[in-house]
Formats: C-alpha cells, structure tokens, sequence
C-alpha cells in the first residue's frame, strides 16, 4: 500500500491536516499537533502553514478513500478547495471533534503560562525566548523523527 498525504477524517479536530501529516509520517499525530502549536507561538507561521496545508492537501472523502487512485493538483482544484475553505471551517466550527476542547485548552494553558512567565521578568528565565523554543522544538523533531525510523529498521 502506498503511503499519500491526505486529510484524515479519523483523527480529524480542525481540518484533518495534523492526522494526515501524522500518518504520512508515521509519529503520533499529538506530536504534529504541537509542533503546529509551537511554530504558531514562535513567529506566527504555524497556522499559515495549516491553512495551506488544508487548502492544499486532499481529504479522504475527495479522494473517494482510495490510496491507490491518481489524483491531480491543478489552479482550479485549488480554487475550488479555497471557496470551500470558509464552509468547512463554519461546518468545523459547529461540530468539533472528540478532543478539539481539550487539544485549545491545553494550548491555552502553555500559552498562558509562557506569557506569565515571560511577564514576570523571573532573571533565571531571562534565556527563556521564541529562538530557545524554536531550536527545542527543531531538536525534539529531530529526535522524535530518528527514534521512529530506528524503531522501524528493527
């Protein structure tokens, strides 16, 4: 079977990309959910990236479910998924996932809590900033990544 990055309806919260981009990769799709977080806190890209991604990447229902079948990516099939864009975001928004309130509250919480502490102007946690998360987040990928693909090889 051939591995495709697609939409997932299955581990789907806002619009599938994280669960796609999880199974495609084969890691935990909570791991992809944060690294989207984290790159949203640390230069805002996080949800540009997401949107496009959504916009972008095929879902199952428009691939009919078949991994197999050839699909093709053209300036109308994209500006057709970009007028579509708006209704599924009102159809997710009116009917969210399992887990959407605990995955926002839980990024609320680290936001918060990154916010606090940097407002607090603590002198330990001067070195604490968007590049130190950044070059963690990048290290951890990394790691997260080979550990995997070394699992795999075994």
């Amino acid at each position: 079977m051939e591995n495709r990055l697609i939409r997932t309806q299955q581990d789907r919260i806002i619009g599938g990309v994280c669960g796609g981009l999880a199974r495609y990769l084969n890691i935990e799709v909570v791991l992809v959910r944060l690294f989207f977080v984290v790159f949203a806190l640390v230069g805002g890209i996080g949800p540009l990236v997401y949107i496009i991604l959504w916009i972008v990447v095929p879902s199952e229902e428009q691939i009919g479910g078949s991994t197999t079948q050839v699909y093709s990516v053209d300036g109308e099939v994209i500006k057709e998924r970009a007028e579509n864009f708006k209704d599924e975001f009102v159809e997710m928004v009116n009917r969210p996932g399992k887990k959407t309130g605990l995955y926002i509250g839980v990024a609320l919480i680290l936001v918060g809590a990154y916010i606090f502490l940097k407002n607090l102007n603590i002198p330990w946690l001067a070195w604490v900033n968007n590049n130190v998360i950044l070059a963690a987040m990048i290290l951890l990928a990394g790691v997260a990544l080979l550990v995997v693909s070394l699992k795999r090889g075994k």
